[in-house]
């Protein structure tokens, strides 16, 4: 059998190109259709403004109000800091916490740390009264952002004022503060977090993701297109053009 010529493979490899952006185009719109924007990922910041409000509504925070009907109900709150720490960093952000819990009348519930392949991580359960308990939330996520990052923020707020309306003593807010450092080891290494790297990632790892499909599914492709080509040019076309010489 002749190998295939130039104007073969050439049309072989068109196709299979064609075919290819295809497959691409098609799964970059499903994608931007399923994933609009990536910000929706990122953690929301609280503005001044909008914790001033938050305390206001909930009365966790902030001088004292007119009291109306919202200020007489019994609330139960929860709320939950989770961070990483720089090598180093842990022994004194407990300590600080622990400082500023009995600065703002609260005390610590309970405390269980673990220090394990030269990592310290644990967690802190403390109680502050409630008109305390936002300030005391922003004043852990600074300390936090200064020595690492905060990875996450949580806040639940239940009513629990009883149906008959007699009125109970109002419980302290519970805040679980969890914190690991990050390891300096190198194979615990992570990626530093930097806006230029999280821009240059994804698509990093999108370019290559394509290279391997592109040998995995392309090659095969190529193969496949060029037989079909070779079948038409070689077969077909030269029985098409007999049967229409003897009409």
């Amino acid at each position: 059998m002749k190998k295939p010529s130039r104007k073969e493979v050439k049309a072989a490899s068109a196709f299979c190109i064609f075919l290819l952006a295809g497959v691409i185009i098609v799964n970059a719109i499903g994608q931007h259709h399923a994933y609009p924007s990536t910000d929706l990922m990122r953690p929301a910041t609280i503005s001044p403004q909008f914790s001033s409000e938050l305390a206001e509504q909930y009365g966790l925070g902030g001088s004292p109000q007119t009291t109306t009907v919202a200020d007489e109900r019994i609330k139960d709150v929860k709320q939950s800091i989770n961070g990483e720490l720089n090598k180093g960093a842990f022994e004194e952000v407990v300590l600080e916490i622990e400082d500023e819990t009995n600065a703002l009348g609260g005390y610590v519930e309970s405390e269980d740390v673990v220090f394990a392949d030269d990592i310290w991580s644990g967690e802190i359960l403390t109680k502050i009264p409630q008109n305390n308990s936002l300030d005391f939330v922003f004043t852990v996520r600074s300390l936090i952002s200064k020595n690492g990052r905060v990875i996450s923020i949580a806040t639940s707020i239940r009513d629990i004022t009883p149906a008959s309306g007699t009125a109970t003593q109002e419980p302290l807010a519970q805040i679980r503060t969890t914190l690991k450092e990050i390891s300096d080891k190198p194979w615990q290494l992570t990626l530093p977090t930097s806006p230029l790297l999280a821009g240059i990632l994804p698509v990093l790892s999108t370019f290559f993701t394509w290279i391997v499909v592109g040998i995995a599914i392309g090659i095969p492709a190529f193969f496949t297109v060029l037989g079909i080509v070779l079948l038409i040019d070689r077969a077909l076309k030269p029985a098409a053009n007999r049967l229409f010489k003897k009409k």
